[in-house]
């Protein structure tokens, strides 16, 4: 429930000893770098103005490291809305915001997640959101996010059944830094050929031009790439859903008669990358059946 920073630099000592003191973060005054008060929360600023003794002081030498904490607080009480928030919150939050989704629905999303252990994260509010954007430099739009990120990799989607009007839901995704799934063209249609998602990816290459990516992950229908190819040119490594291979390798376990080889088959199955081991395990595992 407490914080503390750095409030200045290191001190050396005249022995080469290097000394560091972290204050409790509601120490001090707080001045505003403008002419107003208007860039301060809702709640006011964390700042105290007057000193709090709880202190971390360090000192390091050549030989060893020496930490001296003084716990006990004073002058203000323990007020959740003046921490900050984590580092881990701080990025995924960043993750979520880079989908593209709204502050207003992002913060009806993170109250409907609270929990007695949601600490900081709880009291969330616009500026923090206009804080963390600001950080993690979240203004991409689309075009940019598929532009800087579709070279690594491509993800198609297709979602069925999202009305009684028989139309599908077809996404192009790409990854960020942090692996966030980033949706970034949508196509609805009531037809799954080869010849609809050439229009659709065309419709992305005229916005945003053609996009060389080293990988492109699709379902088990060969149309996606098809297309794409067609449209955006051949691609290195095309790999299929780890959901839809899955999913295919459990439908057609029940062509296997025989309990005792499915049990085999069933424990047998599972993804490797690396191509040496790969011939190893299916090399014992013919041996096995």
């Amino acid at each position: 429930m407490s914080k503390y920073v750095r409030q200045r630099g290191c001190k050396t000592l005249k022995n080469g000893d290097i000394v560091i003191n972290y204050h409790c973060c509601r120490s001090g005054t707080y001045k505003p770098k403008g002419k107003s008060l208007n860039n301060l929360k809702s709640q006011g600023s964390a700042k105290i103005g007057i000193s709090c003794p709880a202190v971390i002081k360090v000192r390091q030498s050549t030989e060893n490291v020496v930490v001296q904490y003084f716990p006990k607080h004073q002058n203000h009480e323990i007020q959740l809305e003046h921490l900050r928030l984590s580092e881990s919150d701080r990025t995924a939050i960043a993750g979520r915001l880079k989908e593209g989704i709204s502050e207003k629905i992002f913060l009806q999303d993170i109250r409907e997640e609270i929990t007695v252990d949601s600490g900081r994260k709880m009291l969330i509010e616009k500026k923090d959101i206009h804080n963390i954007k600001r950080y993690f430099n979240v203004q991409f739009s689309q075009k940019e996010m598929i532009t800087k990120y579709g070279k690594d990799k491509i993800c198609t989607d297709g979602t069925h059944g999202i009305s009684s009007y028989d139309f599908n839901l077809y996404s192009i995704l790409v990854d960020d830094e942090h692996k966030n799934g980033i949706p970034e063209a949508f196509c609805f249609s009531n037809r799954s050929s080869e010849d609809v998602f050439k229009i659709y990816f065309s419709a992305i290459k005229n916005t945003v031009g053609k996009i060389e990516t080293t990988t492109f992950m699709t379902d088990d229908a060969p149309a996606f790439y098809n297309a794409w190819s067609y449209v955006m040119g051949t691609v290195k490594n095309v790999l299929l859903c780890a959901w839809h291979v899955t999913r295919n390798w459990h439908q057609n376990l029940n062509k296997i008669n025989s309990p005792e080889k499915r049990k085999i088959v069933n424990k047998a199955v599972k993804d490797e990358l690396c191509l040496e081991t790969f011939s190893n395990l299916m090399k014992q595992f013919i041996e096995d059946l």
